[in-house]
């Protein structure tokens, strides 16, 4: 594609389509559809969204009670904290329905027997490709919550946020899912045996959806320093949150874990 082009029309509706720097999937606002921008015939991609239960009132209030306590958080962390920011953006996931079986041969040495062991295993999986590059986005913490898939309609989404397509497109995310898939399979094989000697995944990738999820961003300032908390707009559960270090050295991290366990 040119990189002089800056808009086409929707091969669905004839709405203006306009690309953004790196946008290689695009949603078209006027229908939904979404169409690969490669050549003169867009391949449609299936897509859908992730409806959003969270408006601003209710993403203040998931932000601002995860500030208010929990496992090795600050004391004070409510009180000395505040909200400078927040912000809904769609991001763009691909996931696919994948097949893997996974034969391996290797030993077992934490008995102390060094027990040979070979074997193989079936799973499946629907894994999900962020499409987007050098996002610190963290996309294996966070659980896609397929129940509240809807077909994708720009209506539904929540007011003045924002919305982000692909950087990619589907091959090159089926491509980075079998390798995902790949070594997620050899860190499982960790819990059959200590040394792998040999091991080979078959991987069958079946379906794939390209997916918009909601999810809000917050920064908060705890005394002076920046943090941010992850926000899935869809379960209303928090992904992600940076926990501020503790600022009274060992004793006052004590005394605070203290507090979490045992309510004190």
């Amino acid at each position: 594609m040119p990189d002089l082009v800056e808009s086409l029309k929707c091969p669905q509706c004839g709405g203006p389509l306009t690309l953004g720097p790196g946008d290689v999937i695009v949603t078209c606002p006027y229908c939904g559809s979404t169409s690969r921008i490669r050549s003169e015939n867009p391949f449609l991609l299936r897509h859908g969204m992730l409806a959003a239960r969270l408006d601003t009132a209710g993403a203040t209030a998931v932000a601002e009670g995860w500030l208010d306590g929990g496992f090795l958080k600050p004391s004070d962390l409510r009180r000395a904290s505040r909200i400078t920011s927040l912000e809904c953006v769609y991001i763009p996931f691909y996931v696919f329905e994948v097949d893997v079986t996974t034969s391996y041969s290797g030993v077992l040495t934490r008995t102390g027997s060094n027990e040979r062991r070979s074997g193989s295993v079936p799973r499946d999986y629907f894994w999900k490709v962020l499409g987007r590059r050098g996002s610190d986005f963290p996309t294996r913490e966070y659980k896609i919550p397929l129940a509240y898939k809807v077909p994708f309609d720009t209506a539904g989404m929540v007011r003045g946020s924002s919305f982000l397509n692909a950087e990619f497109d589907e091959d090159e995310a089926a491509r980075l899912a079998r390798e995902e898939v790949e070594a997620h399979e050899r860190e499982l094989l960790k819990d059959a045996v200590d040394e792998v000697e040999d091991a080979h995944s078959e991987i069958s990738v079946k379906d794939t959806e390209f997916l918009h999820a909601p999810v809000w961003l917050a920064a908060f300032v705890y005394r002076g320093r920046p943090y941010r908390i992850i926000i899935d707009g869809a379960s209303g559960e928090i992904v992600r949150g940076d926990i501020p270090p503790p600022t009274g050295g060992v004793g006052e991290f004590l005394k605070d874990a203290g507090r979490s366990v045992f309510g004190r």
